[in-house]
């Protein structure tokens, strides 16, 4: 994700990402990450405040990984309860249906990484991997 992305995910949720260093995956699934983090925050927030003092820091979620694995959106937590692990699954169910780059509706493209990108995003990418096998060439050539 872009810095200026992942910047505002970590201002807008610092509870939920005071751990976290960097996130590994496109501006395109910023939307879904944006509205699982509402949901995992109001549910925390709602069990916490049921909690006694002395527990209620342990209680908040802290996202421990959030990438792109297999052309899917993968968000780790520590702690969370069904509710939070329920919300995870959809939004990474999601992800396989929007292009990770832009947003857009994608799907799954061949070409070895597996990507769920829209059919532009794809192109794109195919592009600069030719642009750079052929630079490689050229430069094993001399």
């Amino acid at each position: 994700m872009s810095p200026d992305k992942e910047k505002q995910l970590f201002e807008k949720y610092p509870k939920i990402f005071s751990d976290l260093k960097y996130t590994e995956c496109g501006d395109g699934w910023y939307d879904i990450i944006d509205a699982l983090c509402a949901v995992i925050q109001n549910e925390a927030d709602n069990v916490i405040y049921r909690l006694p003092e002395e527990e209620k820091e342990a209680a908040q979620p802290l996202a421990a990984q959030v990438k792109e694995k297999f052309g899917g959106l993968r968000f780790y937590i520590y702690g969370g309860n069904e509710e939070i692990w329920g919300a995870i699954r959809m939004a990474e169910a999601m992800s396989h249906k929007i292009c990770e780059d832009c947003g857009v509706p994608g799907h799954k493209q061949p070409g070895g990484w597996i990507r769920t990108l829209c059919d532009p995003c794809q192109e794109k990418r195919l592009t600069r991997k030719l642009n750079t096998d052929e630079l490689l060439d050229k430069i094993r050539a001399t």
